[in-house]
């Protein structure tokens, strides 16, 4: 049955939208960048995929919609129907139009509450074609959190601008913290150009205004020689995450105007400037074998030192799954295979690791993608991949874990519970239908079998959905599984 459809309509917008373009009038911690051609607009293979359906809706005779989704499992894998509607919570943000953005989810985290936040898009008000950033909260048993914003809503239209809002994650002092890049005129002829744009609320979903200009940093620390006569690079933030002291980024960009894209990593101050003790001058650019370099994921460790989970190209149409580690300051940690980075092959042309989350004794880094493409020259169907990377001594678990061997699977999200189980959120597909799923692994990269069947959980959030996908998973405190992603509007 279909929920109550929720039209937001918020009050703030003027003002943030005025708070934006100050943001852009300010130095801030960085400037603009030029326009990026498409290499650059539409990510690597791995993900023209999930970002295009995001953006823009299929050429049909009928519009496909897209609502948020939230499922939650008891922790034996059966669904728990005491959350939202029978187990579901389905919250539309915006209605599509023709050639209009979806509404669309990237990330998922959890507060000491255990209230859900979801990081992710809708399209703009009225008849925008374009996307505004929303972060949703959402109470520990799925409703809208109308403390939180407007009606649980926090809505973010940078100038009338297409944003790509990407993760998120919740401060020990409850402040939330919303990474992405919006595509902005550089100020230089006609070109746009992917900034940086980072957003922190307060608790009750507010700005906080400590934080950048009205609680935005919109940042392109990768700026030219000349700013305003040659044309500039791009810069994007796939994650934030909070280091001691600083937020460090982890995307990709390039200081040219053209050509292919580097692993980047900015680091930012608590009040949002650049910090420049941050790896050179508060950037880190790495080019591994001159092809595209990205980050997608970024942990901090224990000890500070930062894990940056990715993508490389090391040969011409080949781009595989890697990994980069950087001391507390910046530098690439050579104690690690010698040169800091380390990538992973699983045998197809197309690899990379998305999600990533640390464990609770802080001794393992787990993370999820997928490989994709041909077999050896054979048409074979998509695998999703597991990493488990110990962080001090200890065995690096790394293999494809399909779950099907003639279907589609990959993972987005990963995360641990407090007993240090492993779990795995993407999608399977079956036939032409998609369905939301979570996987279960101990420490060595087995499946659970004591959870949901033969360690999976599944279900269908509607028949024969072909955008159905879990992207973020989490643990709730009283060890119930939530997932969350987008399907098909009914």
């Amino acid at each position: 049955m279909k929920t109550k459809r929720f039209r937001v309509h918020h009050a703030r917008l003027t003002a943030l939208t005025l708070a934006l373009a100050l943001a852009l009038a300010l130095p801030a911690c960085g400037d603009d960048d030029a326009s990026p051609d498409s290499s650059v607009v539409t990510p690597d293979s791995s993900v023209v995929t999930p970002d295009s359906s995001v953006l823009t809706p299929d050429a049909a005779a009928a519009l496909l919609d897209t609502d948020l989704i939230a499922i939650r499992f008891n922790a034996s894998g059966s669904l728990d129907t005491t959350f939202g509607a029978a187990g579901i919570a389905r919250h539309s943000l915006s209605t599509v139009i023709t050639g209009g953005a979806r509404d669309a989810l990237w990330g998922l985290t959890r507060d000491g509450s255990d209230r859900l936040l979801l990081f992710g898009s809708r399209r703009g008000a009225d008849t925008r074609l374009d996307a505004d950033r929303a972060v949703v909260r959402l109470t520990a048993s799925g409703a809208l959190d109308p403390s939180f914003a407007t009606m649980g809503v926090h809505t973010l239209n940078i100038a009338n601008l297409g944003d790509n809002a990407r993760n998120g994650f919740v401060q020990a002092d409850g402040k939330i913290v919303s990474s992405g890049y919006t595509a902005q005129p550089s100020g230089v002829g006609t070109q746009s150009v992917n900034k940086v744009v980072l957003l922190r609320l307060n608790d009750d979903g507010t700005p906080d205004t400590t934080f950048g200009a009205a609680g935005i940093v919109n940042s392109m620390p990768l700026a030219p020689a000349d700013p305003i006569n040659t044309p500039w690079g791009v810069a994007e933030a796939y994650v934030a995450a909070r280091q001691s002291g600083r937020y460090i980024t982890a995307g990709y960009g390039r200081s040219a105007s053209t050509g292919t894209v580097n692993m980047v990593s900015f680091g930012y101050t608590p009040a949002g400037r650049l910090d420049t003790s941050w790896g050179t001058q508060g950037v880190i650019e790495l080019d591994v074998a001159g092809g595209d370099d990205r980050g997608r994921n970024a942990v901090v460790l224990p000890d500070d030192r930062v894990l940056i989970l990715g993508s490389v190209v090391p040969s011409t149409g080949n781009v595989d799954a890697a990994v980069f580690l950087y001391t507390a300051s910046g530098q690439l940690d050579t104690s690690f295979n010698g040169t800091g980075h380390k990538t992973y092959s699983f045998g197809r042309p197309d690899e990379a690791w998305f999600g990533a989350a640390l464990s609770p004794d802080g001794l393992r880094v787990a993370a999820v993608g997928y490989r994709a493409g041909l077999d050896n020259g054979a048409a074979a169907d998509d695998d999703a991949t597991l990493l488990i990377w110990p962080v001090g001594a200890g065995t690096e678990y790394a293999q494809a874990v399909p779950l099907s061997d003639t279907a589609n699977d990959r993972f987005w999200g990963v995360a641990f519970d407090a007993a240090g189980k492993i779990y795995a959120a993407g999608y399977q597909e079956e036939g032409t239908d998609r369905r939301m799923v979570v996987v279960r692994f101990n420490s060595d990269g087995t499946r659970d079998p004591s959870f949901g069947v033969g360690g999976v959980a599944s279900h269908n959030v509607i028949a024969r959905g072909t955008l159905e996908e879990a992207r973020g998973v989490v643990v709730q405190s009283d060890g119930k599984v939530v997932i969350a992603g987008v399907a098909e509007t009914p």
